[in-house]
């Protein structure tokens, strides 16, 4: 992709620790929690390795029901077009922080400690969503002095669009690339890994970042942004 980079995009820990903090209630009262939950954010920086791995592909079709992209790629699903509505361009991208903080949680769920694998496993999950987070600000912003507009991302998994679909976005961007596999289930490996599509439209037809779940029924969904 020659528009581009991703070489420069990274984890926001300051976030991360915010979201941590603030999700899982731990006050500053809660003195002994607190301390295992910044010694596993400091242990979680050291064992991230973040990495994305897109490509940009022209859309050829947008119809009822599925986006069709370059080289005969077919996405299948209601919602997908409708919110790619305008969109010339279609960023898909798949974003990882690698599988070691992975290892490191269940290796301490393993030997008993409970806390700090579930500190690491939570903290893996909103490390890899800020990675994410930040591709898409980014992005954004190239775009934006470019005279273009871009949405939010979205996600197989998200409302209709099936988590096999994943298949699909394999097809167009080569997950090994960012050290990403899918098993048979297409779940990715590592799990936490991000991958989605992102349209790119002129200016003004993504005029605000709406998230897609914003008119979506599913109140209790997992992916809820």
């Amino acid at each position: 992709m020659k528009d581009f980079t991703t070489e420069k995009i990274g984890i926001d820990w300051r976030w991360v620790e915010k979201e941590l903090l603030t999700k899982d209630r731990i006050s500053p009262s809660q003195r002994t929690i607190r301390a295992c939950a910044r010694e596993c954010l400091k242990k979680a920086r050291s064992l991230a390795r973040p990495l994305v791995s897109a490509k940009m592909k022209e859309i050829t079709r947008l119809a009822p029901g599925h986006v069709e992209i370059e080289g005969g790629i077919i996405f299948s699903s209601k919602r997908l077009p409708r919110y790619l509505k305008g969109a010339t361009r279609l960023y898909i991208f798949v974003a990882t922080i690698g599988g070691d903080l992975e290892t490191a949680a269940t290796k301490s769920m393993t030997r008993g400690d409970v806390l700090r694998g579930y500190f690491l496993d939570k903290i893996g999950s909103l490390a890899a969503e800020s990675l994410a987070e930040n591709l898409e600000r980014a992005m954004r912003k190239h775009h934006a002095g470019r005279g273009e507009s871009v949405s939010m991302r979205f996600s197989p998994g998200y409302c209709d669009w099936p988590t096999e679909e994943q298949r699909m976005l394999q097809r167009a961007v080569d997950f090994s690339k960012a050290g990403v596999r899918l098993t048979e289930g297409c779940m990715m490996v590592p799990r936490k890994s991000v991958s989605a599509v992102v349209g790119i439209a002129p200016a003004g037809v993504f005029t605000k970042a709406h998230s897609p779940c914003v008119t979506c029924p599913l109140k209790d969904c997992d992916h809820r942004r």
